[in-house]
């Protein structure tokens, strides 16, 4: 499956099918001042969990962002909330009050509820489908995250073979039992329908590897492009990164899980970027000034590229 963002706030958009050209979830954020409903209503569906929504947790890298503190780094820390991941100014911990109530919404193409985030401040209480799922710990395999140089590595709730990867430059879901990309996060890049004789047959990946551990470092970063084979329709692309934050669109490309719905590999690509963010010092996404966000980011972009070239 390929889906496309249709703005670049990952928090206000709508998710479109590439195959087909469809809006198949609207994703909004609004700000309540009260406490949102600690139980929101879904509509049962008949569906199978194919038939599932995209959740918006890009915004959440505020979350992740801001640890408190008198939390200090060392190799493997637990938390309620991953916000430990990053440390940060008690400025940037002023941006969003905790006593901020937000509500984020994913509708289907029906209009039927599929998935909320209800935000106190900068932490989450996440709903899929008739699930409440919790906080983002909750959301995967594992309450400890060991921090190595230049990976971030996650489990998976839904399957222990299947781990969260995510570099500085990539975000990815790789499958240890077959050593294959299952999904792919591509950011500011320009599509370009590829040739079915001339694409390859797997997922598309950001890095060339296939690691055995994912303590070995073998996770690189981005090539000039990628190109894949999306779905059953042999819909294949090569994306071009553009290398600028801002610049070009979004997409999520990702192969169905059975034991997960899409909805949850989808809110989870989310999150997992926005620990990326947190993880590697990246620029984290602001819930009232998205596009002070991309110009932050592209700035910041342009400074690190400038230090690295002249030291």
């Amino acid at each position: 499956m390929l889906l496309k963002f249709t703005t670049l706030d990952l928090l206000n958009t709508s998710l479109a099918d590439v195959s087909t050209g469809e809006h198949v979830y609207d994703i909004v954020t609004v700000v309540s001042k009260e406490p949102v409903a600690e139980e929101p209503t879904f509509v049962v569906h008949s569906s199978t969990s194919s038939s599932s929504v995209s959740s918006p947790a890009t915004s959440a890298c505020s979350s992740f962002s801001a640890p408190s503190s008198n939390t200090s780094p060392s190799p493997t820390m637990t938390s309620s909330s991953p916000a430990f991941l990053k440390e940060s100014s008690s400025e940037e911990e002023e941006e969003i009050s905790p006593t901020e109530y937000r509500r984020t919404t994913v509708t289907d193409a029906s209009g039927a509820l599929a998935a909320e985030i209800n935000w106190k401040g900068r932490h989450p209480t996440i709903f899929i489908h008739d699930e409440k799922v919790g906080a983002l710990t909750d959301l995967f395999g594992s309450t400890t995250v060991r921090f190595m140089p230049k990976i971030l590595a996650i489990p998976t709730r839904f399957d222990t073979e299947l781990i969260w990867t995510a570099t500085a430059d990539s975000l990815t879901l790789f499958d240890y039992d077959t050593e294959s990309i299952r999904g792919t996060f591509h950011q500011s890049v320009i599509r370009l329908p590829t040739s079915p004789k001339t694409a390859r047959s797997k997922l598309s990946s950001p890095s060339k590897f296939k690691p055995s551990s994912p303590t070995k470092g073998a996770f690189a970063s981005s090539p000039s492009f990628s190109s894949s084979e999306t779905n059953q329709k042999s819909l294949k692309s090569t994306f071009i990164p553009t290398h600028m934050s801002g610049l070009g669109s979004n997409y999520l490309e990702f192969n169905a899980h059975p034991l997960a719905s899409d909805t949850e590999i989808i809110l989870s690509f989310l999150m997992m970027e926005i620990l990326r963010r947190g993880r590697f010092n990246l620029t984290p996404y602001t819930f009232d000034k998205p596009k002070l966000w991309q110009f932050k980011g592209a700035r910041d972009l342009f400074m690190r590229r400038l230090r690295r070239n002249t030291v």
